[in-house]
């Protein structure tokens, strides 16, 4: 990404409640989201840490640098049913355009789905 894009990023509350689906079960859910929108990108859906249902996130040794956003922490997601290698992730050193998203949580992956509903 080069500083043009990332000065387009754009951060914002999310208006609803944000649902995260791993293998078709809600994982998360959250009133108090953040969306980040990035010229070139699919909107990116950010949840605080303690909406995550608990026991489902085993820490990853894999680490990622992101422009921006700063070095990305990864977490296999754990199910009774499936394992989801490196599908969440955050940012603990985010600043910037990006200092509302530091330490908030966000996944993707093919079997990862995200909603947005009216609270």
């Amino acid at each position: 990404m080069t500083a043009d894009e990332t000065a387009t990023a754009n951060v914002s509350p999310v208006t609803g409640r944000v649902h995260i689906f791993f293998d078709d079960a809600e994982i998360a859910s959250s009133a108090n989201a953040l969306q980040v929108v990035e010229a070139g990108r699919e909107p990116q859906y950010f949840v605080p840490l303690d909406h995550v249902h608990p026991g489902i996130l085993e820490a990853s040794d894999t680490r990622r640098t992101e422009p921006g956003k700063g070095e990305a922490h990864f977490y296999t997601i754990k199910t009774l049913t499936a394992d989801g290698p490196d599908e969440a992730w955050y940012f603990p050193y985010a600043d910037g355009a990006y200092a509302d998203i530091r330490d908030l949580i966000t996944f993707g992956g093919e079997r990862v789905k995200v909603t947005v509903s009216d609270v």
